[in-house]
C-alpha cells in the first residue's frame, strides 16, 4: 500500500493542474479574507463565514469527485489496472493506497493555500479567530475526504472518463445544487407527520449536509435550525458529537470502499 501511496502522490504532484489549484484556493480565500478587512474580525457564524462554507461547498466537493474518479479510469483506459491484476496486490490495498496518496495530495495543497491566505490577512490587519480558523479547516478537510471517496467509488463504476466525468457531475449537481430543491419536492408527498423524520434521514444521506450543519452547531449557530433539530443540536455540543462524527466517517468509508471493491473484483474477471 505504501508504494501506491507514494506513486500516487507523485503522479498528482508532477501535474501542472495541482497548482493550479493552490493559486486558486490562495485567490478566493485571500479575497474574502480582505473583504473583512474593514471589520472587527471574523469569529463565529457571520456572512462572510457563510459565503466561504458555501464557496467550499459548491467548489471542493466538485473537484474531489472528478479527481478521485479520474484516477481509476486513468488506470482503467491505459491498461495499468489490467497489469496491476497480475501483481500480488489485494483490490482493498490498492483502494486505500490511492485514497491515502491522493487525500495526502490534495490536503497538502489546501493546507499550504489556507495558510498562504492565512499570512495575507493577518499582513492586511484582519483579526481571524483560532477556532474560526480551525473550524473552517476542518469542514474542508473533511470535505475532501467524503468526496475523495465517492469520487473513487464512482471511478469503479465508470468504464470511460467520458462516463466518470458525467457520473461526478451528476453526483454533485444532485448532492449540492438541487438538494434542497429535491428535498422539498420528495417530502411535499409524504405525510406531514414523516416530515420531520424524514428530513433528518436525509440529512445523513448526505455527506455534505451532514458535515454543514455539525460545522454550524460547533459555532453555536444551531438555533437557526429550528425548534425540531435541538435534540440533534444538543447532542452534537456535547462530547459525543464529536464521537458521531467519527462514526459517521467511518462507516461513509466502510460502505463506499466495499461497494467499490465488489465493482472491481467483477472488473478483474471479465
Amino acid at each position: 500500500m505504501t508504494n501506491l501511496w507514494l506513486s500516487e502522490w507523485k503522479t498528482m504532484t508532477r501535474q501542472r493542474s495541482y497548482y493550479l489549484f493552490l493559486i486558486l484556493w490562495v485567490l478566493v480565500f485571500s479575497l474574502l479574507f480582505l473583504l473583512e478587512r474593514n471589520n472587527a474580525g471574523l469569529s463565529g457564524f457571520t456572512n462572510v463565514t457563510g459565503t466561504i462554507v458555501n464557496i467550499l461547498l459548491y467548489l471542493l466537493p466538485l473537484f474531489m469527485l472528478i479527481i478521485g474518479s479520474f484516477s481509476i479510469t486513468n488506470e482503467m483506459e491505459s491498461g495499468q489496472w489490467q497489469l496491476l491484476c497480475t501483481y500480488p496486490v489485494s483490490i482493498p490495498t490498492y483502494l486505500f493506497g490511492k485514497f491515502a496518496g491522493l487525500m495526502t495530495a490534495q490536503s497538502a495543497v489546501f493546507t499550504l493555500s489556507f495558510g498562504i491566505s492565512m499570512v495575507v490577512g493577518n499582513i492586511s490587519g484582519i483579526k481571524l479567530s483560532l477556532q474560526w480558523l480551525l473550524g473552517i479547516y476542518l469542514f474542508s478537510l473533511l470535505l475532501i475526504y467524503v468526496f475523495l471517496i465517492l469520487g473513487l467509488f464512482l471511478g469503479t463504476a465508470a468504464k470511460t472518463r467520458w462516463k466518470a466525468l458525467m457520473a461526478s457531475v451528476a453526483a454533485w449537481f444532485f448532492l449540492i445544487m438541487i438538494w434542497p430543491t429535491a428535498l422539498i419536492a420528495i417530502l411535499g408527498l409524504v405525510p406531514y407527520p414523516m416530515i420531520d423524520p424524514l428530513m433528518k434521514v436525509a440529512m445523513l444521506l448526505n455527506p455534505a449536509e451532514f458535515l454543514r450543519f455539525f460545522l454550524i452547531i460547533q459555532w453555536d449557530s444551531g438555533a437557526i435550525f429550528g425548534a425540531s433539530y435541538d435534540a440533534i443540536v444538543h447532542l452534537f455540543q456535547s462530547g459525543a458529537g464529536w464521537i458521531i462524527l467519527i462514526g459517521y466517517m467511518m462507516i461513509y468509508l466502510l460502505i463506499l470502499f466495499s461497494l467499490s471493491i465488489l465493482f472491481l473484483k467483477r472488473r478483474r474477471f471479465l
